[in-house]
């Protein structure tokens, strides 16, 4: 049962913890988003707040200068009203602030030279003082005396606090001192979100829009190349150092694929110069073994080319013809362990001496076993003296249960022991080879590989 297109594509949205750059881009995005989205909460807390204590400090102290007569103000009743209505005006107009800050609470105190007064209106609308008691209210209220103006605003990172303005609302030339205070309710972030839940997640909805716009938008200009760029280095570091990578970008992305590029073609350089080194001892280490008998100097390299014209044949990619070039140089590494005798004797074997000979594959394969990619070059070693018909050996393997490099180098390394003179019999000439490999279609040779051996201009 496969999933909704709708419930597929929320499954693809969401799943971020999946190893994707550009879904990790998006999430980004979106966490960057809320940060932004906080910070500007705080900044309108704060920025709000501090307007609306500049607006009510102005506001009042100009309303008691218009106001202010001696009556009033040495009547702290009359005062204590003039200040809740001008406030009340205040709390009407700033409507707009109480999604952030609730209704503030003010007080009015007074000291005519002696003590600190507090004045204020009880539930009945009667006004009363009472002295203060708190020693550190009496100090802030001193200190207000000659700094006019004291808020306890403090960083603000969210949380519901309390901002107490005091100010000092003296007239000139006075010999009391009064002064007015409010608080200022700052809403923590919490709250509003809870008091606003509907505008808070059309506003998250839209940042998850954004979010993902802005992801997709990032992803096609950096995530997507980066990710096409490792997957291009998966392939090189497979061992393809022939792999090249075009972004055609100028950017640090568009480096970062041209320095691939130059590693692989430094790599590949490497390889193939040791893949040169390799290939020039595995040459000389023949040409030793070939030196054994004077009748097989030079062997292995002849059926190396004729092996290798057949591989070009059958169009054989690069990897498919070193394994054939490598399994053609060691084809017969085995006769090392061939006494001279055997190899040079002039006369039909015996059976016991034609055992000896049979076992050089086996030991060619012993010998190579600490080779890299010796499964690839093991076959043809093994194998090249297989028959079409099965009558060869070690195996006794016939038609195409031979692998095929196996049944190459068997018609290069018959081809070559046929035009070359041996101690038992002199070189035929190429009339009589064709001949041979005529007669010996489907018997010792695969018929396909003859017709494409003898075609060639080599032959």
């Amino acid at each position: 049962m496969t999933d909704s297109p709708f419930k597929s594509a929320l499954k693809d949205y969401f799943f971020f913890w999946r190893p994707s750059l550009s879904r990790r881009l998006t999430l980004a995005f979106t966490i960057f988003g809320l940060a932004i989205g906080y910070a500007v909460y705080i900044y309108l807390a704060v920025s709000s707040t501090s307007a609306f204590i500049h607006l009510a400090t102005d506001s009042v102290q100009q309303y008691l200068t218009s106001a202010s007569r001696e009556s009033i103000s040495r009547n702290q009743g009359e005062l204590l009203k003039i200040v809740n209505e001008r406030m009340t005006h205040i709390a009407n107009a700033t409507r707009a602030f109480q999604g952030i800050f609730p209704p503030m609470r003010y007080s009015l105190y007074f000291n005519d030279g002696k003590t600190w007064q507090h004045t204020y209106m009880n539930k009945k609308g009667e006004i009363h003082s009472a002295p203060i008691t708190s020693a550190a209210l009496a100090a802030a209220l001193e200190e207000t005396k000659t700094k006019k103006i004291i808020q306890s605003a403090s960083l603000f990172y969210g949380m519901n606090s309390t901002v107490n303005v005091k100010i000092n609302i003296t007239p000139v030339g006075s010999d009391y001192t009064q002064i007015f205070t409010f608080d200022v309710q700052r809403q923590g972030f919490l709250s509003a979100f809870w008091m606003n839940i509907a505008k808070a997640l059309l506003f998250f909805l839209l940042l998850l829009l954004v979010s993902r716009l802005l992801g997709q938008i990032f992803s096609a200009r950096l995530a997507r190349p980066v990710e096409q760029l490792s997957r291009e280095a998966e392939i090189i570091a497979s061992g393809d150092y022939e792999r090249r990578f075009t972004t055609g970008r100028k950017d640090e992305v568009g480096r970062l694929a041209e320095a691939l590029n130059i590693m692989a073609s430094r790599i590949l350089d490497s390889t193939k110069e040791r893949e040169n080194i390799f290939i020039g001892i595995l040459i000389a280490l023949t040409r030793a073994i070939d030196a054994k008998s004077p009748w097989t100097a030079g062997h292995s390299e002849r059926v190396t080319k004729f092996a290798e014209a057949i591989g070009r044949g059958l169009n054989f990619n690069e990897d498919e013809m070193r394994a054939l070039t490598i399994s053609a140089i060691l084809h017969d590494i085995g006769k090392i362990a061939v006494p001279e005798q055997i190899l040079d004797k002039p006369g039909k074997l015996t059976d016991e001496e034609f055992d000896v000979i049979k076992k050089h594959p086996q030991t060619g394969a012993d010998i190579i076993a600490s080779i890299p990619s010796y499964e690839l070059i093991l076959t043809g070693i093994v194998h090249h003296h297989e028959r079409w018909d099965g009558k060869g050996y070690p195996g006794g393997l016939s038609e195409k249960d031979i692998p095929l490099i196996a049944r190459i180098i068997c018609i290069a390394d018959v081809y070559d022991a046929l035009t070359e003179d041996r101690p038992y019999r002199k070189a035929w000439s190429k009339e009589q080879v064709r001949q041979f490999f005529e007669e010996n279609r489907e018997k010792m040779f695969d018929s396909d590989l003859v017709d494409i051996f003898l075609k060639l201009p080599e032959i």
